[in-house]
């Protein structure tokens, strides 16, 4: 399908998928990935390294998420059958790897590690791995069956992620990103070897996680609503507003797409998810608690609507 910028009804800049190298854009992607995880992926990590040597090879992102779960990226611009064999891999050694090997792969170096990783969880304490991994596989296209033998892991429960994304540049040089969708199932929070029961990601609308422009259209948060975070630990607090372009606002003026990032720079700090961070007012809801009301909401819409069908029929 053609991409086109509208400059006015009359004329329009058509955008060419960049015809470069799969080097080009593996680094490309790469990088963008490592500086805007939550922009592209509507997720917050706590980023360890790139190019990680693991499992014999070189894993292209090695993170933590929120919920303590290593989390592998791996960008091919088209994978084959190889490429994904050495995906799993990855994810086989991130379910046997440990704080202290992670430490020595941490880009700020092992000192920082440790109290970097535990302003990440706010927590006193490094708060242990859990053995239950995820792994992000984000390509432009797939080989042959490789596609079909990806969908049927997916379908079989393993805990991955699809992003297709392409590179797009008009005439003049402008580039444009296109992350024309994601294929994620929908995984168990807790792993079975800390004896949790089975619950569905509470963040996600149809596989896809809410960002602050969907809880501004369902009414959860206002434009210029006051957000604020508190850090009584550190004896800190920081503000910020919620504009009518779905951004934050710090106090300086500086303007951003993620919560995560916002926190991020309001506090100086390498890794936040801000969606734990920012709350409306000082004493309420976070934007995480809105986002699981909001998709609460969806849900009981959903079963509403069924039983109003079924009733019918």
């Amino acid at each position: 399908m053609a991409l086109f910028e509208l400059e006015d009804a009359s004329h329009v800049v058509p955008f060419r998928q960049r015809r470069g190298g799969a080097d080009l854009y593996e680094r490309e992607i790469e990088e963008l990935l490592w500086q805007n995880f939550e922009e592209l992926t509507g997720e917050s990590v706590f980023p360890i390294a790139k190019q990680a040597n693991v499992a014999g090879g070189r894993a292209d992102i090695v993170a933590l998420d929120h919920e303590a779960r290593v989390v592998v990226v791996e960008i091919k611009r088209d994978v084959d059958r190889g490429q994904l064999a050495q995906c799993l891999e990855y994810a086989g050694w991130a379910r046997t790897t440990n704080l202290d090997e992670l430490a020595g792969m941490y880009h700020r170096g092992i000192p920082a590690f440790f109290s970097d990783w535990q302003d990440f969880m706010e927590s006193t304490t490094p708060v242990r791995i859990r053995r239950s991994p995820r792994l992000v596989l984000v390509a432009r296209d797939f080989h042959g069956r490789t596609g079909s033998a990806f969908e049927f892991l997916i379908e079989h429960g393993l805990p991955v992620k699809l992003i297709r994304v392409s590179l797009y540049e008009d005439q003049q040089g402008r580039k444009l990103v296109d992350v024309e969708g994601e294929h994620e199932p929908e995984f168990p929070t807790e792993g079975p070897e800390e004896g949790g029961t089975e619950a569905l990601d509470p963040t996600k609308i149809n596989g896809r996680r809410v960002r602050l422009s969907d809880l501004l259209e369902a009414g959860l948060v206002q434009p210029e609503q006051r957000l604020v975070w508190e850090r009584p630990r550190l004896d800190q607090s920081y503000r910020a507003t919620v504009t009518d372009a779905g951004t934050i606002r710090l106090e300086d003026g500086r303007e951003f797409p993620s919560p995560s990032r916002a926190a991020m720079e309001a506090a100086q700090i390498p890794a936040y998810d801000g969606w734990y961070a920012w709350r409306l007012g000082e004493r309420g809801e976070s934007l995480h608690e809105l986002r699981v009301r909001m998709v609460s909401r969806a849900e009981d819409n959903v079963e509403a609507a069924s039983g109003v069908e079924s009733g019918s029929s």
